[in-house]
């Protein structure tokens, strides 16, 4: 007996449904934030045979089932760097407080800053650290290249594990998809450790295919450390110009505050691996220049932080202590209402608020569902600038030239809701002022994007904005 085609798909389309019915009181018993519910249901509802399966791929209870097998990042500690009574702004030390709170570490004295904004000198000092390293060598990476500067790090760690140093190479299952295997293998073979960070496929206890680890650090012996938004790849760095190179930041940190991101990196290590924790008391400041005392606060957030959020805490509250400038560096622009809101507020309070984004992001449908919020923004008197060179991979927050905020966080939902990132919050005038500079130079080569162009969008293209920017959760 042939039984038509018709009848499987009735059938199918029986059970789709039937799952959608089930699933959508289940979504809105989660709690989750409010934007992403709506994308859920509507992507179940409409799509179901698309929805459904997305759900339990990546949606489900993936979160809070990771939170429960995650151990609680460490207990924060005032150490003998802590920063005395003045030596912060009142607001900013309600900020500060804030992140304490909320669990972010105190923010210390007694290290040294020093912002880079060229692929070539960042790879140049890269590359001359992990040459450097005596002792241990200690990286996350968000994004391996398998290019030719994927190589030479990998071969550059190779050599060092001969050495005796001992390496702990951590990558993220879906950035390094086509790295975290054979690729890294001869840094194994040579002693080296290599972690993947929740692999993407249930294979094993620990996985998740929408959950990434998009910190990006780098620690040698303990003492000196590199962190920020770029990822080891041609793109982002490397031994000599690249025209299609993308502009990004990173920070060079010596001091005390490199315990706090060790400490980070090793929480992150012992989820992966199954290593036991060791967390690791401050102990460099012999590294240190006397004559600059840089301030530094280490801020990690994710999904282990359940609710609190202390890195979404301390920027919206930053953006509302705001008394003078917002400047925003952003390479993807999809906040949320309170984000949006706030930066709206601020310039309609006369504050100088600017957003820098790209021409044109690696992500069309994240662009779309950004642009959706610049026409309200523009109105209230946001100052729009748009990159031109190139795509900017910059993440850079100044408020009042006085915090800057430089690290892995876009200025979008997925970071402030789902990914494991990291930020450090530089309160020293000397650091602010190198932000500053860096922004300024950005600027330069951007176009101020007036209310008349920002207004002169077709019918269809402002539908197709709106969608995305409903969908833009789960984008």
């Amino acid at each position: 007996m042939i039984i038509p085609n018709w009848i499987f798909a009735h059938f199918f389309e029986i059970v789709g449904y039937m799952l959608a019915i089930v699933l959508i009181p289940r979504i809105l018993l989660e709690r989750r934030h409010p934007g992403a519910t709506l994308a859920w249901i509507l992507a179940i509802g409409l799509l179901p045979y698309v929805g459904v399966p997305l759900y339990f791929f990546i949606g489900g209870k993936r979160i809070q089932r990771i939170v429960e097998k995650m151990e609680q990042p460490p207990k924060k500690f005032p150490d003998s760097f802590s920063v005395s009574a003045g030596e912060i702004t009142p607001s900013l030390n309600r900020v500060s407080d804030l992140m304490v709170r909320t669990g972010a570490y105190f923010p210390v004295a007694g290290n040294h800053c020093r912002i880079i904004d060229d692929g070539v000198e960042a790879y140049q000092i890269l590359t001359e650290l992990i040459e450097q390293a005596e002792i241990s060598i200690e990286i996350t990476a968000f994004i391996l290249g398998r290019d030719d500067v994927g190589r030479r790090l990998v071969a550059l760690l190779v050599r060092k594990a001969r050495q005796g140093v001992k390496v702990k190479l951590l990558l993220d299952a879906l950035g390094c998809f086509l790295t975290k295997g054979r690729f890294v293998q001869p840094l194994r073979d040579a002693g080296g450790q290599v972690g993947i960070f929740l692999p993407l496929l249930p294979v094993r206890s620990r996985w998740a295919a929408n959950l990434r680890n998009h910190r990006k650090m780098m620690i040698i012996d303990g003492c000196q450390a590199m962190a920020g938004g770029m990822n080891l790849a041609k793109n982002y760095l490397g031994p000599a110009s690249y025209k299609k190179r993308w502009k990004d930041t990173a920070l060079l940190l010596k001091g005390t505050a490199v315990a706090h991101l060790r400490n980070v990196f090793r929480h992150d290590w012992a989820y992966a691996t199954g290593e036991k924790f060791e967390r690791v008391i401050p102990d460099c400041t012999l590294l240190v220049d006397h004559e600059v005392d840089s301030i530094v606060q280490v801020v990690a957030d994710g999904p282990e932080y359940a609710n609190r959020r202390p890195l979404y805490s301390g920027v919206l509250a930053a953006l509302h202590q705001a008394e003078e400038s917002i400047w925003v560096v952003s390479p993807y622009f999809v906040p949320d209402e309170p984000l949006s809101a706030a930066l709206e507020l601020a310039a309609r309070m006369g504050r100088d608020v600017r957003l820098i984004i790209p021409e044109r992001s690696n992500h069309p449908l994240v662009d779309l569902a950004g642009n959706s919020f610049l026409p309200d923004l523009v109105d209230a008197g946001v100052q729009l600038y748009r990159y031109q060179p190139g795509m900017i991979h910059a993440k850079l927050i100044v408020i009042d030239g006085r915090l800057a905020v430089t690290g892995t966080v876009n200025m979008d939902i997925r970071s402030f809701q789902l990914n494991f990132e990291l930020a450090l919050f530089l309160y020293s005038a000397v650091d602010v002022r190198q932000i500053v500079s860096v922004v300024e130079k950005i600027v330069a080569d951007s176009r101020l994007v007036s209310s008349e162009e920002i207004h002169q969008r077709g019918k269809v293209r402002e539908f197709v904005e709106d969608i995305c920017r409903v969908f833009s959760p789960v984008l």
